[in-house]
């Protein structure tokens, strides 16, 4: 029975087909919750230590409970091409809000200023809210990669769980010897993002299959348009080496420095329209809240 059942799940060509799928989802989900644990510990810095400890071990409570419903839910997430859209989009913001937030960071660190001192209370509202939006796109990663397959979507989100408990803490101590990994991290993210929403939109506006030579860049699966995962795995590791040839090489830092200016310019404006959107929608909570402390 058991083996009737496995065949015709047709489990085995799932494994062999989504091989390079995990291994992508392996690297983006361990990035998600590497930058879940970095922020959570960014966040928790300005307090003293016995809060700092309290906060971090409840920001990991909250990454671990969030990851574990959107587990959970990832089915309606991926049936729901709005919410897929918003985590695109989410994603994209992330990585333009690192990069333009790099003109204010400190010469010496590599690292954004952070000069807001927020109460105790307050930074653990902070962090559970980074824990919720980051648990979700652990989902959009997944699906971003996988929306052809549930049992790989699942796959990722449980990845993404596993690798914020086991390596965490030791990709931390590596970004503390290899800052510019952070960078990486974010232009991972942002890749990500672009991804879901490339397809997403080929789903709505386009709705064709390309092939070239015999090889499907893009092809379609159950209604929906999927880029070949070679593709996606390709600009994975394409963005790696490029990233660390830019760090390690003065000569390509160079050549590729006038048109990473270039780039900047919009990614500062998505930062910044996307930044104050969210500053008038939080405008009704930040001003209730404040009003809760003063009383």
């Amino acid at each position: 029975m058991t083996l009737e059942l496995l065949a015709a799940a047709d489990i085995w060509q799932t494994v062999k087909d989504g091989i390079p799928v995990v291994l992508a989802l392996i690297l983006i989900e361990g990035l998600l919750s590497v930058d879940n644990a970095l922020a959570i510990a960014a966040m928790a810095s300005h307090l003293p230590v016995e809060q700092r400890k309290t906060a971090m071990n409840i920001g990991y409570a909250g990454a671990y409970g969030f990851r574990i419903v959107a587990l959970f839910t990832a089915e309606f997430i991926m049936g729901n091409h709005w919410l897929m859209l918003g985590g695109s989009l989410y994603l994209v913001w992330l990585m333009c809000a690192h990069f333009a937030g790099q003109k204010d960071a400190a010469p010496a660190a590599g690292e954004v200023v952070n000069v807001a001192h927020h109460s105790f209370a307050s930074t653990i509202a902070m962090i559970a809210f980074l824990d919720l939006s980051l648990s979700f796109d652990n989902v959009v990663a997944a699906v971003a990669f996988a929306r052809d397959s549930k049992v790989l979507v699942y796959v990722g989100v449980t990845l993404g769980i596993i690798t914020l408990r086991l390596v965490a803490g030791y990709c931390i101590k590596l970004l503390e010897r290899q800052p510019w990994l952070e960078h990486t991290a974010f232009l991972l993210v942002g890749f990500v993002g672009l991804l879901l929403g490339f397809e997403l939109y080929w789903d709505h506006s386009v709705k064709q299959v390309v092939e070239l030579g015999g090889f499907k860049f893009i092809s379609e699966a159950a209604g929906h348009y999927h880029l070949a995962k070679a593709v996606k795995f390709s600009g994975i590791i394409g963005i790696l080496l490029l990233h660390l040839a830019y760090e390690k090489q003065p000569v390509v830092k160079t050549a590729l420095r006038p048109f990473l200016r270039l780039l900047l310019l919009p990614a500062e404006l998505i930062a910044g329209i996307v930044g104050a959107v969210f500053l008038a929608l939080s405008w009704p909570f930040r001003a209730a809240w404040t009003a809760v402390r003063k009383s």
